[in-house]
């Protein structure tokens, strides 16, 4: 089970990066150029914590930080300024789905989804991080065929939970050694970046 890295404070910074799988052709003669796009592109986020406290903050970030390296690392999403609002309980409806769209469930009825808007799907225990690639509605009935990048990495479950309230990114922790700069007053982590492994 992955391991929630806390937030006695919210990040100085977090930067989304997509990692792209695919691939962009040149022919060497001059012909015009293709894009081949594969399935396996994912999320990782670049943190930057702002100084803290070194008791308890930093002590406990860092004990979270070491399980992590070894069980996995889990963060709740920041969209910072996007209004949620209230979304329901949006499920996936129907199994067997593939490709760049997903037939949900549960809204609110009439919640708008938003163009960028990121959500998490969670499937056999682990969770998968999508945007929606346009702003859709939720009908009378709480159903919605959503456009989302990138493609779907699984076929989830129908009824596997979607969490669009509090997104989260779960991953590996990067390769570079998480470190703590400690002072009298403060501690300053180094940055983390939390990768999508699957």
């Amino acid at each position: 089970m992955s391991i929630e890295l806390p937030q006695p404070r919210m990040p100085q910074t977090a930067v989304p990066k997509l990692i792209d799988w695919g691939a962009d052709l040149t022919p060497p003669m001059g012909g015009p150029s293709q894009r081949l796009n594969r399935i396996g592109d994912r999320f990782a986020l670049v943190i930057n914590y702002p100084r803290l406290k070194p008791e308890p903050d930093a002590r406990i970030l860092m004990a979270r930080v070491r399980r992590a390296k070894r069980e996995g690392a889990l963060f709740p999403f920041p969209q910072p300024g996007l209004e949620i609002g209230n979304p329901g309980t949006p499920v996936v409806n129907g199994a067997g789905q593939q490709g760049s769209s997903l037939q949900l469930r549960g809204f609110t009825a009439g919640y708008v989804v938003r163009e960028g808007q990121f959500f998490s799907i969670i499937f056999a225990g682990r969770r998968y991080l999508h945007c929606a690639s346009a702003d859709v509605t939720a009908t009378a009935s709480g159903t919605m065929l959503l456009p989302i990048h990138p493609m779907l990495r699984i076929s989830p479950n129908s009824g596997a939970t979607c969490e669009f309230a509090q997104p989260y990114i779960e991953g590996t922790l990067g390769e570079s050694e998480a470190s703590v700069e400690w002072a009298i007053a403060r501690a300053s982590p180094s940055a983390l970046t939390i990768m999508e492994a699957a």
